[in-house]
């Protein structure tokens, strides 16, 4: 059994698909006080698989197929391991450039199932600390296979990550990642993937909160140095908000309440609540977007709110006449949230 059932879904589910088959035979194994220990010596094949893969790219090292069945590294640095044709005037060597090119299309196979491996046991470790049941629904077949095509293109551990986490998030909740959002991904960069990260960091509940009034968005010069005009342009170009061409648009919160304005706001487990003795008093904010995609991303990208944009916001809201209060996200049995050991800020 692996850690959890979510995480047995989706090796069962990679499996069925013919998905990291670099692992298949272990796969089975995987069971028990045995799991860590195997997973320990599976790291290491990968590790050294890509040293080889590496020496194969260089031209250190060919791989001989004399034996289909048991494919062979053959040393470059020993002369005598392998034989070229005895030419010595300049010559186009036919023989060398196949074998090279075979041995690079070889390479790059093998560390397409290396990239797709890694980005599965991200997500096995993600699966492995949720303990719910898997739903009933699977999987779509093209959704999958455009996963596996696009994690098999990544080497970046950053990017690797993303894909771990897309393929978790997909496993719990089936069509919760659209192929749009896969396609995106698989055409970031590294830089980008950062600028998003920053972006998400100086958010709030899918919102970027700014400064009333066109001038300016934000009044504090640490933000308006972070989240500048190229930077949001930037974002609005990658089709992750929404609004900066106006300078921003009004978002308005009503109570929950009839006795006393009160809204909850869930971020980072923790729990901000504001509220006014006026149960008809509106909360408007000015705010930037985030697109649907931005949406999909964000639930990706575990990532804590700035220190320094929070108490932007609070003093934000504190300043229209709010009472702004902060707690601990808190779960009892019955999956209910409430907010525990609240204070007032």
């Amino acid at each position: 059994m692996f850690g959890s059932k979510l995480a047995t879904k989706m090796w069962e589910t990679a499996a069925e698909k013919g998905i990291g088959g670099l692992f298949k035979p272990w796969q089975m194994r995987r069971e028990g006080n045995t799991s860590i220990e195997l997973k320990r010596k599976e790291m290491l094949i990968i590790a050294q698989t890509e040293k080889d893969i590496e020496g194969i790219k260089k031209g250190e090292v060919i791989v001989s197929l004399t034996d289909i069945n048991n494919p062979k590294l053959i040393s470059m640095k020993d002369p005598d391991s392998f034989h070229f044709d005895d030419k010595k005037e300049p010559h186009l060597d036919i023989k060398s450039l196949m074998l090279n090119a075979n041995n690079y299309s070889i390479a790059n196979e093998i560390q397409k199932e290396i990239n797709v491996t890694k980005a599965l046991y991200i997500a096995e470790d993600i699966l492995s600390l949720d303990q719910s049941d898997p739903l009933d629904d699977e999987i779509e077949a093209d959704w999958l296979i455009r996963w596996r095509d696009s994690a098999a293109t990544t080497s970046s551990e950053h990017l690797q990550q993303l894909w771990g986490r897309v393929l978790a998030g997909e496993i719990k909740s089936p069509g919760h990642y659209s192929l749009r959002t896969l396609e995106f991904i698989k055409n970031l960069t590294q830089r980008e993937a950062k600028d998003i990260e920053k972006l998400f960091s100086h958010s709030f509940i899918n919102l970027i909160i700014k400064s009333d009034g066109l001038e300016k968005s934000f009044d504090d010069e640490v933000i308006a140095n972070e989240l500048n005009y190229t930077f949001l342009s930037e974002m609005q170009s990658l089709g992750l908000i929404s609004g900066f061409e106006s300078l921003g648009v009004q978002t308005t919160f009503i109570s929950k309440s009839e006795d006393l304005f009160i809204q909850h706001f869930i971020y980072n487990e923790k729990v901000m609540t504001v509220t006014n003795d006026n149960a008809q008093k509106k909360l408007e904010i000015s705010v930037f977007l985030f697109t649907p995609l931005a949406v999909e991303l964000s639930s990706l990208c575990k990532i804590l709110i700035n220190s320094h944009y929070l108490n932007f916001v609070i003093k934000y809201i504190k300043g229209k006449g709010f009472k702004v209060t902060i707690g601990d996200l808190t779960t009892d049995e019955n999956g209910q949230k409430f907010s525990s050991n609240n204070v007032e800020v």
